[in-house]
């Protein structure tokens, strides 16, 4: 009954394939394999997950630490979520589901939600020797409408009754906390000194030196104020409800058994998402992402859950 189960969830979660590793994006592959010369590594990356939002009086508290997290770790796996504000997009409010908190700013490390933030460096530390059971790179090409996303995962272990889910994601990036009018108002309130809102049509800022890695200041005073790393949309457009990606029993010929050395997304195994062209006119930002996540089902008390695994990402060029 435990495969039946499974087979039900996916059925309901399963939308069919529909510092930075950037050497795997946007190469310009045109083989029939589309994930042709992507690099694997045995690394389980650190995913470190923000819960926040613009209306929050001290989540520059949470966005310094997320800065600071970058400048530390190479395989960091950033995502600001949203609540409630102009950037919780739909997926962003599911994503959240995920990744829950009923307090504003929340860090979770490797899925786990942290009691208090200022552990985050000390958690992700730890996380860096949790072992990777398969990982996933990805390749980025581009349309007139989406970015295409060519996923390559390997098993590094071997493992029966699994199920692992995968989704990719549109990350923007260096959105600046502005005003823009028309309602758009994503200046940073602040309760805290490091950062100011702003006057009204302007923009927020840094009112300190702050986020110092090895005693240097990753952003200093007077600099705008940005939000990084917006959780945006996922493969399947901004329509995200209950469905967090394709189960790779889907494309496994062993279903939910895998086998050290077992690789996907070739043209026989296809992983491929689509991440749809968004209007980002009415904003600044610096950068858009390609995040691949890659999360286990687990049952806990009889319910399903789903745990971070593993995850990728790139910009796109």
């Amino acid at each position: 009954m435990k495969r039946l189960a499974i087979l039900s969830l996916a059925g309901l979660l399963a939308i069919s394939a529909c510092k930075k590793d950037e050497d795997n994006t946007n190469t310009g592959n045109t083989s029939s394999d589309p994930i042709a010369g992507l690099v694997v590594k045995n690394v389980k990356k650190v995913l470190v997950v923000e819960n926040t939002g613009a209306w929050c009086q001290y989540c520059p508290n949470g966005a310094e630490i997320m800065i600071q997290l970058h400048g530390v770790f190479e395989d960091l796996v950033p995502i600001s979520i949203h609540n409630n504000d102009p950037l919780a997009t739909p997926t962003a409010v599911n994503m959240e589901l995920l990744f829950p908190t009923s307090r504003y700013p929340t860090i979770h490390v490797n899925g786990v939600a942290l009691d208090n933030s200022g552990d985050a460096e000390n958690a992700a530390t730890l996380a860096t020797t949790e072992i990777a059971s398969l990982g996933a790179a990805h390749r980025v090409t581009a349309n007139d409408t989406a970015y295409r996303v060519d996923v390559k995962v390997e098993v590094f272990e071997d493992m029966n009754d699994r199920e692992f889910f995968i989704q990719s994601f549109l990350l923007v990036d260096g959105v600046l906390a502005k005003d823009f009018g028309s309602g758009l108002d994503l200046r940073q309130t602040s309760s805290v000194p490091i950062v100011e809102k702003g006057p009204v049509g302007g923009n927020s800022y840094w009112a300190q030196d702050a986020a110092f890695v090895d005693a240097v200041p990753s952003v200093k005073s007077g600099d705008a104020f940005r939000h990084l790393d917006n959780v945006w949309s996922t493969g399947i457009g901004d329509t995200l409800s209950t469905a967090y990606g394709l189960p790779l029993s889907a494309v496994n010929p062993f279903f939910t058994d895998f086998v050290t050395g077992d690789v996907f997304g070739s043209k026989y195994t296809p992983i491929t998402f689509y991440l749809m062209k968004q209007d980002f006119s009415t904003i600044q930002y610096e950068r858009l992402r390609a995040l691949t996540l890659i999360m286990e089902l687990v049952y806990e008390d009889g319910n399903p859950v789903l745990k971070y695994t593993n995850a990728y990402v790139s910009d796109i060029n």
